[in-house]
C-alpha cells in the first residue's frame, strides 16, 4: 500500500497553491482555527518520494530508518502560531519552517492527524538539504497534533 493513499484528487489540492496536497488521516476534536500565538504540539515524520525517512520525532523510527541521534529527544515539538502560516515557528527559539510543512500545519485543528505531499518549490528547492534531501526533492510529512507532553520533574 502507498505511504499517502490516493492523492491525486483534487479536493486534496488547496487552490492556489499547485503542487501542494493535503490529506486528512484523522478527523480534528474541534474545527476551529487556532488562535495567533497559540502554541500546539506535533509529532512528525518527514519522507521523500521513495518512502525513505529523513526527520522524525519517533524514536523507534528514526532507529529503523539508519537516522537516529543520541543528540536529540525524540518527543513531541512545540509549534507557534502565527497570523498567517508564513508566520508558524518550531520550538522554543522559534526556527522557521518550510512552506510545505508550515502550510499542512495551517490546514490542521486539533488532535488531527495528516499528510502533506508538496513539491521542492515548498521544500529545500534547489539547494536540498544536507546530505538526506537532494536538490528538487518532493517531500511527503505526516503530522499528528497532540497534547502538550508531562514537564519532567
Amino acid at each position: 500500500k502507498n505511504v499517502f493513499g490516493d492523492m491525486s484528487t483534487a479536493k486534496d489540492t488547496i487552490p492556489g497553491y499547485k503542487g501542494f496536497y493535503y490529506k486528512q488521516l484523522t478527523v480534528p476534536r474541534d474545527t476551529t482555527s487556532f488562535p495567533k500565538d497559540t502554541s500546539i504540539y506535533i509529532n512528525y515524520t518527514g519522507r521523500l518520494l521513495s518512502g525513505k525517512v529523513f526527520d522524525t520525532t519517533n524514536e523507534r523510527l528514526a532507529k529503523d530508518s539508519g537516522i537516529w541521534s543520541s543528540s536529540r529527544t525524540y518527543e513531541p515539538v512545540e509549534i507557534n502560531w502565527g497570523e498567517e502560516y508564513t508566520d508558524i515557528t518550531m520550538g522554543s527559539g522559534s526556527s522557521s519552517v518550510i512552506g510545505g510543512f508550515a502550510l499542512t500545519l495551517w490546514q490542521m485543528r486539533a488532535f488531527e492527524k495528516g499528510i502533506g505531499v508538496f513539491t521542492s518549490e515548498y521544500g529545500y528547492g534547489f539547494s536540498g538539504s544536507g546530505k538526506s534531501i537532494p536538490a528538487y526533492s518532493p517531500l511527503i510529512f505526516e503530522i499528528e497534533i497532540v497534547s502538550k507532553p508531562d514537564a519532567e520533574d
